[in-house]
């Protein structure tokens, strides 16, 4: 059994728990509020106002899922800088820091165009990108590490594009600029985190970067329509190219976590079957 301290036990950081408290392991965690799931010893505190409490006993691994307050520059810098760096200065006067799992986004690439993948350079152009980038690179110096670079989440009470594509239909909004698009089911987010754990846990070689995203991707528009088919509502969309990155994780491509949503049509069939089987509950 290992100890592995999650820093940020939102939605994410709450799935890869209870993995790992399944597959035996202990699990302490830090997060602002006060709930957790069924056997996480839980360090209730604010860590951008310090780490006060931190588990008395050695911690084998750190998970960092970190959530600004606010998304400004500053809100990403008290998250994903600050915050993590004031824990790991407290955590290393207990002992020798374990190695980390950091999670961070695709953002860090900037706004290019073609396939990128872990072996493409960053260059972010946004405050967010370039935080995040900050947030790795500082992280890294400090201890083994694996940042995990996602795409745009998506997953259960997530309806964003769902709610965006009727009013599409509907005529209430106008079409926007075709663009790629990179995703990834909230599943598999906790998915190929737990994947990283255990390769950090059973001693593997583990690479200092891995991007989850699924394996198809998709230009806006047809997601869009797809969406708005699935409603059972019409939306032409016209047939031009998509600007934008197309994401690939060579991870995933070697075979090291296998998808249980390949792409956007498996994973929001079962968004659009938890929506309606929530609206069903609430109606009933």
């Amino acid at each position: 059994m290992s100890h592995i301290l999650i820093a940020g036990l939102g939605d994410l950081g709450a799935g890869l728990a209870e993995q790992l408290i399944a597959n035996g392991h202990r699990i302490s965690a830090i997060r602002r509020g006060a709930q957790a799931p069924a056997g996480v010893e839980l360090y209730s505190q604010d860590l951008t106002e310090g780490a006060a409490m931190l588990p008395p006993d050695p911690v084998d691994l750190l998970v960092i899922i970190m959530t600004p307050s606010e998304y400004s520059e500053e809100g990403y810098l008290q998250a994903y800088v600050r915050a993590p760096l004031t824990l790991l200065e407290s955590l290393g006067r207990q002992q020798p820091l374990p190695p980390v799992v950091f999670v961070s986004s695709s953002a860090v690439f900037g706004d290019v165009d073609g396939v990128v993948d872990e072996l493409t350079p960053p260059r972010p152009s946004r405050y967010n990108g370039k935080v995040l980038l900050a947030a790795e690179e500082e992280i890294s110096t400090r201890s083994l590490s694996t940042v995990v670079r996602f795409t745009g989440i998506y997953g259960p009470g997530r309806y964003r594009q769902i709610d965006k594509a009727a009013r599409l239909a509907r005529g209430e909004e106008s079409l926007p600029t075709p663009q790629w698009t990179n995703r990834i089911h909230r599943d598999d987010c906790v998915g190929l985190l737990h994947s990283v754990v255990l390769g950090w846990l059973e001693g593997r070689d583990m690479p200092p970067l891995v991007i989850g995203t699924d394996a198809v991707g998709g230009r806006n528009l047809d997601v869009l329509k797809w969406l708005a088919d699935q409603q059972g509502l019409t939306l032409a969309v016209p047939d031009a190219p998509a600007a934008g990155k197309q994401v690939r994780s060579l991870y995933i491509q070697q075979g090291h976590y296998s998808l249980r949503y390949p792409g956007y049509p498996e994973g929001y069939a079962q968004v659009l079957a938890e929506k309606s089987s929530a609206k069903f509950k609430v109606q009933s």
